[in-house]
């Protein structure tokens, strides 16, 4: 995005949603050995940036950028933060180095959960696409591998660099690694904690540009503004990447500046701060900031994984989506507004990646939801990517629908306010769903 209206990126770009599965190789403790929520260290070795002095222009933006994040902020830099003006070329190599330092095997396996979902197509590499992604998108950046700023030099302005020197001051007061890298690896926990922290960056971003108008909207006039800011970016970015990716990136932007703002204007800057301590721990507490406010927690969601590793299956990874996932994968087949309905009655879920010798990937998708009827909504929502994909159709029930792609069977079963999904060769699907009801 390179003019002011659509001059937004995170600092992390698409790495935020597939890349904060991070591997760092033998330095980081293995999945059963990190406590829950236990922040990972990460590899932080990069090649060196080009040495170059910056212009005295680039020199004041950095200058009026510090002063504007730190006093719309209220918060002290604690140290200096460099700055570095890239090209074009040197930037996308950039993008593509940290993606790869980021990434890793659980990076890797949330892309072949998401291929097994028919959620992103076959052979994605989530590494490789999460550098690309933040290539085409940014004009600036804050690497938190570097600690500076990157900037394509005349791409950037002012209120985005302060946007990205936000981000400076968040991870010199609260470490950007430790609110965002936890372990186990939770997809929509992750999505939660990033939308805290870049819409507290667009906060910072909005209130430069708009002065005191931006206090003044209405809390449904920031989303809208943010939808509306994000039209073209639909138009043009989205062209290249599957729904799910898109409508998680704009989340953190669109509902983490409405988020952010609700919470501002109830408990000020420091009220923010907490937030980095007591983070959101499912999108659906960002999109709605009464149940962040009650604490509401997900329903827990299991899957007996012990009868299915006696079934010689191994698990690869498994992960909650979350309102703000589900939303992404069904946007895929049916419109937005009917995507959001479908979605806004989650109340909890869990997706399964399992690999054996021989077989195709068994994919499990389990959901709950408030209401009967919010299921039913979900149910038919999903039933509509069926019918996308154009593969035979046929009902086996009043509440399980299957359908065949690409030599794999989905089975989408309803019971009372639960909808499971199977995705598998089809000799797989009927021992998987006779777990799955357990």
């Amino acid at each position: 995005m390179r003019d002011q209206g659509r001059g937004l990126i995170l600092f992390c770009a698409i790495i935020a949603s597939l890349l904060v599965a991070v591997s760092c190789g033998d330095k980081r403790p293995t999945q059963s050995g990190v406590a829950a929520g236990a922040a990972v260290p990460v590899a932080r070795t990069l090649p060196p940036l080009p040495a170059r002095p910056l212009s005295p222009a680039m020199q004041a933006l950095r200058s009026r950028a510090m002063r504007n994040a730190s006093d719309l902020r209220e918060l002290p830099f604690l140290g200096d933060v460099g700055m570095s003006e890239l090209s074009p070329w040197e930037y996308g190599a950039r993008a593509s180095e940290m993606a790869q330092i980021l990434g890793g095997d659980e990076l890797r396996a949330l892309g072949k959960l998401a291929a097994a979902g028919d959620m992103l197509p076959e052979g994605t590499d989530p590494t490789t696409l999460a550098g690309s992604f933040m290539a085409l998108s940014a004009g600036a950046v804050y690497s938190p591998l570097d600690k500076q700023v990157l900037v394509v030099g005349k791409l950037a302005d002012d209120p985005l660099v302060a946007h990205e020197f936000t981000h400076a001051l968040q991870d010199q007061h609260f470490d950007l690694t430790k609110t965002l890298i936890q372990q186990p690896y939770d997809f929509d926990r992750t999505e939660a904690a990033f939308a805290v922290v870049e819409g507290d960056a667009m906060n910072v971003q909005r209130r430069l540009e708009q002065g005191d108008a931006y206090s003044r909207l209405s809390l449904d006039g920031i989303t809208r503004q943010e939808t509306e800011r994000f039209s073209d970016y639909r138009k043009d970015i989205g062209q290249l990447f599957p729904p799910l990716l898109i409508e998680t990136f704009i989340f953190r932007y669109r509902d983490g500046a409405r988020f952010i703002e609700t919470m501002r204007r109830s408990a000020g800057e420091r009220g923010i701060d907490q937030l980095f301590s007591r983070p959101p721990v499912t999108s659906e507490q960002v999109l709605h900031p009464e149940k962040y406010k009650q604490g509401e927690a997900p329903i827990a969601v299991s899957l007996d994984e012990k009868a299915l590793a006696a079934m010689g299956w191994k698990l690869v990874t498994s992960t909650p989506l979350g309102e703000i996932g589900v939303r992404g994968v069904l946007m895929a087949a049916i419109s937005d507004k009917d995507a959001h309905r479908a979605a806004s009655g989650w109340g909890g879920d869990r997706a399964w990646l399992f690999e054996r010798a021989g077989s195709v990937p068994l994919f499990v998708w389990k959901t709950v939801w408030d209401t009967g009827a919010d299921a039913q909504e979900f149910f038919n929502g999903y039933l509509a990517l069926g019918r996308s994909q154009g593969g035979s159709t046929y009902t086996a029930g009043t509440q399980q629908v299957r359908w065949t792609h690409n030599g794999r069977t989905t089975v989408v079963e309803r019971s009372g306010d639960r909808v499971t999904i199977i995705r598998a060769a089809d000799a797989d699907v009927a021992p998987a769903i006779g777990l799955a009801e357990r």
